[in-house]
């Protein structure tokens, strides 16, 4: 069927960068007005105005103007204003799936205060590419309908505006795409008949041959902008010259539903996979994944603690999770979305936004810990008034827990602590300050230990009915041997006796090797790096290299342009040399001239009866307009790369585009990295993981390349052939330079080639690499030894995904996903006494009842999908 234009739907918006060129306080002053205007001169019956559809907006105003809610709340009832369903419009590609979960629930929780809900289309008009199962969690919230600009059009799509985007697990949506001038193609519009008609000419020229369903959406509006003035009127002389196309102002609702009528009879062309391509039709923007890496690299951590190591201990503590401690919740999972902006999150803002964000993810990373450490202490019935009261009854234990949903053996990270002396505090204390005692070897009952540093510190034992008492310690960080521990479980052992545990596989190290009987790791004095899998032989030599490139980008893009000096090994050092780890170091000078070279290090670390070897990375950053990058040569130049993404796995190819897109934008060859990307060929690959930083590149010769540092000092420059022209407001950015400390935390393994069973073998080598066991010393436990908790998630190729307190009083959801392309048989464990299970949406919905035989909750999951299961 030929295009066809019909219908256009006008619907008047803003589109609302919370914070970029300005701080979002001063964006609030300038939304405050635009509100002001729409609630005194409402949109018309049947009309609206779109403010953007993230419900924060809404919290911004009011936080100002709260004496205007009833009538915010009217208008979003009569769909006169719209808002949602996202809490933030927020980078799609960076966060994980589950933390867009929590934007969409925290979104309708934001129209529900205001007894409103917000229209069942996921409005995405400008977000830098779209994650392969948004159709899964557009659905998974009853949108059926998605508006998108970015990362899809041009070339190697089909050619309309309209199309259905199947999910990983066939779950399919309706996309309309937006034209090439994206949400502002409609913006200020014409007050006089001659320049309308003009006006439709250039609409018509540009949407008419792509309208495959003959129904159009125009959106009148652009950034940070007000309401148009005349709009009703420049609509009506639209309308004039468009006959007899009807022409109309509109809501977001009564378009994506026309839109949605005219495809079921039209029939629209499909897609698949994730959008990160449109490359000739509009900026795609895939350079920011490496902008302000140690951001982003902190909020995957942050991200990463909350849904791993704090909600599943609130969920499975007696309480199920109380209102008050779901409100806690709530307030960090809301400080860390108000980073997730796709401005905040790419980094691509001024630096007083970057800075705001570090202050935001430091204060999650404070919450996490006050929640994580009340739940685990709630479990193991540890009353913090009734120890503060009883000191002298004190017996240290070390809490041991596994934040995995399958139980586990080997190392643990440990935090031990013992008492030095006394602290006091207040008028007379410096005469009343306790007596220094000797502490002798840390010990953890059935544990063998090994000790890797130790300091003095003040640890502060509380209560809410009493001042802290404070006390100098010694604190030891060390790892332990762990025979078996349950998933979820949290077990407290006595920080005495003897250890009584043979450790398999214990670690050989010396300066130039390391060796567990699994692996082998070799360093040769010039730093020549070999790791060898010591069952089948295999080994891949200069495994590790560091990379230097000029980068005369912006923030939006990189320009990488000549070689720069290669970091010079300046020291060879062995850090611990087992049985339970060993470490080696390799300390590099990096930098352009001699005196400005920063450092960077290198350490190798193997653990007893692993088959992962740890790389970290160290340094500190003196460099301008550069980019560093580690490098891991795998050995497979004929492989293919498959990679970790939000609640799905994607394989990844390179793009190859003509002369005359690469004349609006070169391609960008890196790509959002989640938890691991791999390299496999038929029988061989090796699996990288990383805990954070958001950005790798696959080359030709099987190389990993992920960005460690990324150093530009512009916000926007015109001048980059990669990209011409401005992709923002032009703004000194010399924090984005990035001076000063990075870190980053990786492992590698060696494996076979690609299989179900090697998914979820890389699965799991996830878990141990990012959430591994840990302990940490009680010293203010009172009670004897006991295990609590337990919640384990059993079938083949499900992943765990999320258990945490669910939105109604008493209820638990659980999460997983399958991630074959076969239906599995589940079953989750849960210690707790369950009473009902039922099977959900992603929003919590209910869908049916799910049987519970002797406490286990049976399921079944079909290919790819999402299973959600709430649980009383």
């Amino acid at each position: 069927m030929p295009p066809f234009l019909s219908d256009v739907h006008v619907v008047s918006h803003t589109h609302w960068d919370r914070e970029w060129y300005h701080t979002a306080d001063r964006f609030r002053q300038r939304l405050v007005s635009l509100i002001d205007d729409l609630l005194d001169d409402p949109p018309r019956n049947g009309e609206s105005f779109l403010l953007d559809g993230q419900a924060i907006l809404l919290e911004d105003y009011l936080a100002v103007r709260p004496e205007r809610a009833s009538e915010l709340s009217a208008l979003l009832r009569d769909g006169r204003l719209e808002a949602g369903p996202w809490f933030v419009l927020a980078d799609e590609l960076i966060p994980s799936g589950e933390a867009l979960v929590r934007n969409l629930l925290m979104g309708s929780e934001v129209m529900r205060r205001l007894r409103a809900e917000a229209p069942r289309v996921l409005y995405c008009p400008d977000s830098f590419g779209h994650p392969a199962a948004l159709p899964d969690i557009a659905t998974g919230f009853g949108c059926e309908v998605v508006v998108l600009w970015r990362g899809f059009g041009g070339a190697r799509w089909p050619a309309g505006d309209v199309v259905r985007w199947r999910g990983p697990s066939g779950a399919a949506v309706l996309v309309y795409h937006l034209p090439p001038d994206g949400y502002e193609f409609g913006s200020s519009l014409p007050l006089t008949r001659d320049t309308a008609r003009d006006r439709w000419a250039t609409i018509t020229n540009s949407v008419g041959p792509r309208a495959n369903a003959g129904v159009v959406m125009l959106l009148n509006g652009a950034d940070h902008h007000a309401r148009q003035h005349g709009v009703r009127a420049a609509i009506d002389l639209l309308a004039e010259a468009a006959t007899p196309v009807n022409v109309r102002a509109s809501s977001l609702r009564a378009a994506a539903a026309a839109i949605a009528d005219a495809a079921t009879t039209s029939g629209v062309p499909a897609i698949q996979g994730e959008l990160r391509d449109s490359y000739g039709y509009a900026w795609t923007l895939q350079g920011t994944m490496a902008t302000r890496a140690a951001q982003k690299r902190r909020n995957a951590l942050a991200e990463r603690t909350l849904v791993r190591d704090v909600e599943p201990w609130l969920a499975l503590a007696p309480d199920g999770g109380t209102r008050g401690r779901r409100a806690v919740l709530h307030a960090a999972w809301k400080t860390l979305l108000h980073s997730h902006p796709h401005d905040t999150l790419c980094g691509t803002s001024i630096d007083a936004v970057a800075d705001a964000c570090d202050a935001r993810l430091r204060s999650v990373e404070d919450q996490s810990s006050g929640l994580r450490s009340v739940a685990l202490h709630q479990l193991v019935a540890h009353h913090a008034d009734e120890a503060r009261c009883s000191p002298a009854k004190w017996q240290p234990a070390v809490l041991l827990r596994n934040p995995c949903a399958r139980r586990r053996a080997g190392v643990v990270e440990l935090t031990l602590r013992a008492k030095v002396a006394d602290v006091a505090v207040g008028p007379g204390s410096a005469t009343r300050q306790g007596t220094r005692a000797r502490v002798g070897a840390f010990r953890v009952a059935n544990m063998a230990i090994q000790v890797l540093s130790r300091r003095e510190c003040i640890e502060l034992t509380e209560s809410a009915q009493a001042y802290p008492d404070a006390d100098i310690v010694v604190e030891a960080r060390a790892v332990g041997w762990i025979t078996d521990i349950g998933g979820y479980v949290i077990e407290s052992r006595p920080q005495r006796g003897p250890a009584n545990v043979v450790v398999p596989n214990p670690v050989r190290a010396t300066r130039n090797a390391l060796d567990n009987g699994r692996v082998r790791v070799e360093v040769a004095d010039d730093g020549a790096v070999s790791i060898e899998d010591r069952a089948t032989g295999r080994r891949v030599p200069n495994v590790i290299a560091l990379q230097r490139h000029r980068d005369v980008g912006d923030l939006y893009t990189p320009a990488i342009r000549d070689t720069l000096d290669l970091p010079h090994l300046k020291r060879l050092s062995l850090v611990h040399r087992g049985p339970l780890r060993g470490e080696i170091a390799l300390d590099f000078a990096t930098g352009a001239r001699a005196r400005d070279r920063g450092r960077c290090r290198v350490t190798l670390r193997l653990d007893a009866d692993a088959s992962l070897v740890h790389v970290i990375v160290t340094g500190d950053n003196h460099d301008r307009d550069h980019r560093l990058r580690l490098v891991i040569r795998t050995g497979l130049e004929s492989s293919r790369t498959i990679a970790d993404a939000a609640f799905t796995t994607v394989e990844r190819h390179a793009l190859d585009i003509s002369e005359s897109d690469a004349r609006m934008e070169h391609i960008v060859n890196s790509a959002p990295l989640h938890r691991w990307v791999a390299r496999v060929g038929t029988d061989k690959g090796v699996t990288l993981f990383s805990d954070g930083l958001a950005e790798y590149e696959s080359v030709a010769d099987g190389c990993i390349a992920v960005t460690l540092v990324r150093s530009v000092g512009e916000l926007s420059r015109a001048d980059l052939p990669e990209r011409p022209g401005h992709a923002g407001w032009p703004a000194p950015t010399p924090g984005a330079q990035c001076p000063g400390a990075y870190t980053a935390h990786f492992a590698m393994r060696m494996h076979g080639g690609d299989s179900p069973e090697l998914r979820a073998e890389i699965e799991c080598g996830a878990d141990d690499v990012l959430v591994p066991m840990t302990g940490e010393t009680l010293r203010s436990n009172l009670r004897e030894p006991l295990a609590a908790g337990g919640l384990e998630l059993h079938g083949d190729g499900l992943a765990f995904s999320a258990a945490v307190p669910a939105q109604r009083d008493g209820w638990i959801t659980l999460r997983c996903v399958n991630q074959r392309d076969t239906a599995v048989k589940g079953a989750w464990h849960i210690r707790r006494p369950t009473t009902e299970a039922v099977r959900a949406r992603l929003d919590e919905t209910p869908l049916g009842d799910l049987p519970i035989r002797d406490g286990i909750i049976h399921f079944a999951a079909a290919p790819r999908e999402i299973a959600t299961i709430l649980v009383r």
